[in-house]
């Protein structure tokens, strides 16, 4: 049986003598040794022994920081290896009239929690390994190519039937005998969105106009009146907002989050904190990943929750996974997080001075521990941390991953989709409408990181030109079905401006358009024994006494009676049916005109 090895794995294979040394070596080497000094070159692998091997990395993708921006360099781990060889005693303070006496840098917290300046070993826990999990796209996320494809694993085929039944059934109850409104269709609700999503784009200013500009001639766009009319865009936007039900926002605001969660593979670094929310007495909890700022999970509630309900619920999908969460200020519990380093999650925040886990009388000059928890002071206050690895750089990485929700929520309102809202309902509180907003612009901003992550995606696509594809894509299927619809509502130039926009020729619609003009316009080619008069021909009047039938029109049931008739055969015809030629092209002369051609002014 043949077997292939790698020259590397070959390489590592130790042979009996360096065995025997490795045991006795091993028993003299301190656990607390330097890192080679290649390990800051490699950092960006961590431990390769933790990483996913299904993770695929994204070479280009543009991270919000790296992995070794978060680690120590060397002048830092030989501080801390020094500092654990030799522990350091605090200073005693100088004595004088009305000072405190020594405490021993032990500190305790006005909810009893015991601090101290030296780190027990025995009542501290093992620091989790450096972290090394990569973000990635999962499954179909994977081999995403375009905008509208890593947008519809989002928002799936069921969230558009969810909105598509709503609208139908508004519309079914405005339906007056003077306001009949045909139903709507996936097509043209999928036109709708993207037109949103367009709105977002040419809107985003803060003092921009107002919405009907986007379908005028001098400063709109040709997509907006090619796609539909601004009454039929109003019209949805308005049986969207018919529909208050705080239930049926919810269903889609779940179906969204499942589907985020379905198909991303998050880094090692989570942040969870609570940002604005748009929807009227709601708060909103993000779980975002730090160095994509994609939105991992969710929540949004009504109700007053636990934060730490709310923490367990965000992050239920990395347990034992060896990641970092970093928590806002009240998410922050310092026994939720020793529990959580129990299940391999280490955990990172900011403690304020008037927190109860506040050490009292400490002069934020040295780190205390206590437990697995650690505090650095920073900026009046001090960073929070519990199992994490000893070579990370604590307050490097709180502040590179502190701000994550934020960062995302301001992103998904940079092109807010909300700009597409009617003047009429802006003034009107529309929950169901606020939050199909928040879902579209959630979708979009995760969608457009997935593509980037594609290893077939452009990962140095700007936000804007994604938006701006999604809402072209989007739009698409409703221009070929209008361009290609054969009704009078699509003039020629709108048709034309669809081929403009769609890229297409429009060469073979300009031919058609000819073609179908000679047609309107000539009614027949006459034959050669038919252009000349019979020899002999006497030509009556053009007038009969009375009114007759039309004999082509009896025959279609119309019953059309008119006095006029044929010259050479007498036989009455409508307008419809008579072929008017002038004298000179018949070729006769003023003087032979028959009596009675001209209609008699009295006649009736």
């Amino acid at each position: 049986m043949e077997c292939v090895l790698d020259e590397e794995l070959l390489a590592n294979i130790k042979c009996s003598d360096q065995e025997e040394e490795d045991e006795d070596g091993e028993k003299m080497e301190v656990e607390e040794q330097l890192p080679p000094a290649d390990s800051t070159a490699q950092c960006a692998s961590f431990n390769g022994d933790d990483s996913d091997p299904l993770q695929e990395t994204a070479c280009n993708f543009p991270w919000i920081f790296e992995d070794g921006d978060v680690l120590m360099n060397e002048d830092q781990l030989a501080d801390v290896v020094l500092k654990k060889e030799d522990p350091a005693r605090p200073a005693a303070p100088k004595r004088g009239r009305g000072r405190p006496p020594n405490n021993t840098g032990n500190y305790t917290s006005p909810c009893g929690q015991l601090w101290s300046v030296s780190r027990n070993p025995d009542a501290s826990g093992d620091d989790l390994p450096v972290l090394g999990q990569q973000a990635c796209g999962k499954g179909p996320a994977r081999t995403v190519s375009n905008a509208v494809e890593a947008w519809m694993l989002l928002f799936d085929d069921e969230m558009l039937r969810s909105l598509l039944r709503h609208v139908n059934e508004q519309m079914r109850k405005r339906r007056t005998s003077t306001n009949i409104q045909r139903p709507l269709d996936v097509v043209e609700l999928r036109a709708f969105l993207g037109l949103s999503y367009l709105c977002g784009v040419f809107r985003n200013a803060r003092y921009h106009g107002p919405l009907d500009e986007l379908w005028t001639l001098e400063l709109g766009n040709a997509i907006f009146r090619a796609s539909m009319s601004l009454a039929r865009f109003e019209s949805i936007s308005e049986c969207l907002a018919g529909n208050c039900g705080w239930s049926e926002g919810l269903k889609l605001w779940q179906r969204l989050i499942i589907n985020c969660r379905s198909y991303y593979g998050c880094s090692s670094w989570l942040a969870v904190d609570e940002t604005f929310c748009s929807v009227a007495k709601s708060r909103m909890t993000l779980c975002c990943d730090a160095r994509t700022l994609y939105m991992v999970n969710a929540v949004v509630s009504r109700n007053q929750r636990c934060p730490d309900k709310d923490v367990e619920q965000l992050i239920c999908d990395f347990k034992t996974t060896g990641r970092n969460v970093t928590l806002g200020s009240r998410y922050l519990n310092l026994t939720q997080c020793e529990q959580l380093a129990q299940r391999q999650i280490s955990s990172l925040g900011k403690l304020e001075a008037n927190s109860p886990h506040w050490p009292r009388q400490w002069p934020t000059e040295s780190h205390l521990f206590s437990g697995s928890s650690k505090l650095i002071p920073h900026d009046g206050e001090a960073v929070y941390c519990c199992g994490l690895s000893s070579q990370v750089d604590v307050v490097q990485a709180y502040e590179q991953t502190s701000e994550a929700c934020q960062h995302f929520h301001e992103l998904s309102q940079r092109f807010n989709t909300a700009h597409a809202t009617p003047a009429s309902l802006k003034k009107q509180l529309n929950p169901f409408l606020q939050l199909l907003h928040f879902v579209l612009n959630a979708a979009a901003v995760n969608a457009w990181i997935l593509l980037r992550l594609s290893p077939k995606g452009d990962a140095a696509m700007e936000q804007r030109d994604f938006q701006r594809q999604l809402g072209l894509f989007l739009t698409q299927q409703r221009l070929q079905r209008r361009l290609q619809r054969r009704s009078t509502s699509t003039s020629l130039v709108m048709r034309l401006q669809i081929c403009e926009i769609l890229g297409q020729s429009s060469q073979r619609l300009l031919s058609e358009a000819t073609g179908e003009a000679k047609q309107t316009h000539s009614v027949g080619v006459l034959t050669p024994d038919k252009m000349s008069l019979p020899v002999g021909i006497n030509l009556a009047s053009r007038y009969g006494e009375k009114h007759r039938r039309c004999k082509p029109c009896a025959r279609n049931k119309r019953g059309t009676k008119s006095r006029t008739r044929c010259q050479q055969c007498l036989q009455h015809r409508c307008g419809n049916h008579l072929i008017s030629r002038c004298y000179e092209c018949v070729g006769i002369l003023p003087g032979q005109l028959p009596e009675g051609n001209m209609m008699d002014e009295g006649a009736t």
